[in-house]
């Protein structure tokens, strides 16, 4: 068994696919797009949203996620009770963390503990909260 995250947007899954590319410096990501759907005509889609992201795919080395705009209501507020972490080398915790902390709120930044050289936990401008924790040099 496998279980993968998957992030739902209101329209900005593709600005949050940039950003995430940006961050953690991945390759083009597998994208279907709402427009590329067969019409069916008990699920009309506006033209407004033919650019919309049906689902994405981002690799990050053997793990990926799934993304996705969602046609339906979404709840705006942040979680505290759902987290991606990410682990990883030093240097690279650090840039993903700068990159997405532009536009986001940091919970606890990057800092030494007794488990980790860099841990820290942020909410991206999207909401989605991610936690940082760089892995020890042998």
């Amino acid at each position: 068994m496998q279980i993968r995250p998957y992030l739902s947007f209101k329209g900005e899954c593709q600005e949050a696919i940039e950003l995430y590319q940006k961050a953690f410096n991945i390759e083009a990501p597998e994208i279907m797009r709402f427009g590329d759907m067969p019409p069916n005509p008990d699920m009309e889609i506006p033209e407004s949203m033919n650019n919309w992201v049906l689902q994405a795919t981002l690799s990050f080395g053997d793990n990926f996620m799934r993304l996705s705009d969602s046609i339906g209501e979404l709840n705006d507020a942040s979680t505290e009770r759902i987290s991606i972490v990410v682990e990883g080398d030093l240097k690279m915790v650090e840039k993903a963390f700068a990159v997405l902390e532009e536009e986001g709120k940091v919970k606890m930044p990057l800092e030494s503990t007794f488990f980790s050289p860099a841990y820290g936990t942020l909410f991206d401008k999207f909401g989605v909260m991610w936690s940082f924790a760089a892995t020890p040099e042998e």
